[in-house]
């Protein structure tokens, strides 16, 4: 009995560790702003051009997530992650040969998009069923937060290859080392021989025909939308309420990065010691009370103060969301409704951005945006007290 445990332990932490570096080199997505100067040049396309590839990806990473279950019916977990792996590593090789906008769009929304969607889902499902009985919240922290210190890795690695060799040798670096990590996952992982099946088990159809499920997604893009527009408009913030440089104001980027990076790992333990319930209503109000207090941070410290914050609640809601889908509607299809639930926070990604950018562009300065996010996020306190007897059950 001692060895078949053993051997359990240790067939739980490889799989946990494959899974978190799959999400790891799928961190590049959001390496994209550090290419964009160099396509733009060699391309000489302008700069609303160049972001479409990351824009439409999150439309076709909404598609990854909801199907991933379908997927995986049809083709088995090894024929599955033998297609994520094609496809993300086939994306990226074509993305670095392309010759025009055209070809760089389906090649790095379309074909690696896929792949980065279908892989992010597995990694995280995975992980989490591996180790439900014991570490769930530790395996869902682990698992996305691979992602995150991807990005934080990747993201000055990628700078210094493209200031010597060029964005096009950059990604096809990345590419291959994409596709030895997934390669390598692909032979290893399998699904858990013991899976926990809960009482409950809903299909994603069934998930979409039931108020809950729009409330928890409500919920979650409602209190997200304040982390999309730290995505794109927390450097000039800082520039305009603080008055520092670019370059100073920049590193407040470094500090959302990291504090949301360390959230994920840590908050799906506490959460399940404290109750999930309990940390989102927590982690909601002081976001609130953040956002309508942002434009008071007249300061570097308080910007860094702010920003933590807003890494906090990004990093509580990805990394809660597969723990909130297995409590409300079981673990059989956990791939698909976990992906159903996480395109809130993806569209949250999208809307952010726009309401930042409109209010700037109306008012001339972030005071609007402030007002609407903290209503939003607001908001999404209520629709918490809703759900709670769905998220607090075993």
């Amino acid at each position: 009995m001692s060895r078949t445990l053993t051997k359990f332990k240790v067939n739980s932490w490889l799989i946990l560790t494959l899974c978190f570096l799959i999400n790891f080199v799928l961190g590049f997505k959001h390496v994209w702003s550090v290419l964009v100067p160099y396509i733009e040049v060699d391309l000489r396309i302008s700069r609303a051009l160049v972001v479409l590839p990351f824009s439409l990806m999150s439309i076709v990473n909404v598609v990854g997530f909801s199907t991933i279950d379908y997927v995986k019916s049809r083709l088995g977990l090894k024929l599955t992650l033998t297609l994520t792996t094609a496809s993300t590593g086939l994306g990226l090789i074509l993305a670095s040969i392309s010759q025009d906008i055209i070809m760089l769009t389906i090649s790095y929304a379309f074909i690696y998009g896929i792949g980065q969607a279908l892989g992010y889902v597995l990694a995280v499902t995975l992980g989490v069923k591996w180790l439900y009985r014991t570490r769930r919240g530790l395996a869902a922290g682990l698992t996305s937060g691979g992602y995150s210190l991807g990005t934080l890795v990747l993201a000055p690695i990628t700078s210094y290859l493209v200031s010597y060799f060029g964005w096009r040798l950059t990604i096809l670096v990345i590419a291959i080392a994409s596709i030895v990590v997934m390669s390598i996952a692909t032979l290893v992982l399998t699904e858990p021989q013991d899976d926990v099946v809960s009482s409950r088990t809903y299909t994603p159809l069934d998930i979409l025909k039931t108020k809950t499920f729009y409330i928890a997604w409500s919920m979650i893009f409602l209190t997200s939308l304040i982390d999309g527009f730290a995505a794109s408009h927390l450097t000039p913030f800082v520039i305009e309420y603080v008055g520092v440089g670019v370059l100073i104001a920049s590193t407040a980027v470094s500090v959302y990065s990291s504090v949301n990076f360390l959230t994920r790992i840590v908050i799906g333990e506490v959460a399940e010691r404290l109750g999930i319930y309990r940390i989102l209503m927590i982690t909601y109000i002081i976001s609130t009370l953040n956002i309508v207090l942002l434009p008071t941070y007249r300061s570097l410290p308080l910007a860094y103060l702010g920003s933590s914050l807003i890494g906090v609640v990004h990093g509580t809601n990805v990394a809660l969301i597969p723990l909130i889908a297995a409590r409300m509607w079981g673990t059989k299809y956990l791939g698909s409704n976990y992906g159903l639930l996480l395109t809130s926070a993806t569209m949250s990604m999208l809307a952010g951005p726009i309401i930042g950018g409109l209010s700037h562009d109306l008012t001339g300065n972030y005071g609007l945006s402030m007002v609407i996010l903290a209503i939003a996020s607001a908001t999404g306190i209520p629709l918490l007290y809703i759900i709670r007897k769905e998220i607090t059950q075993s």
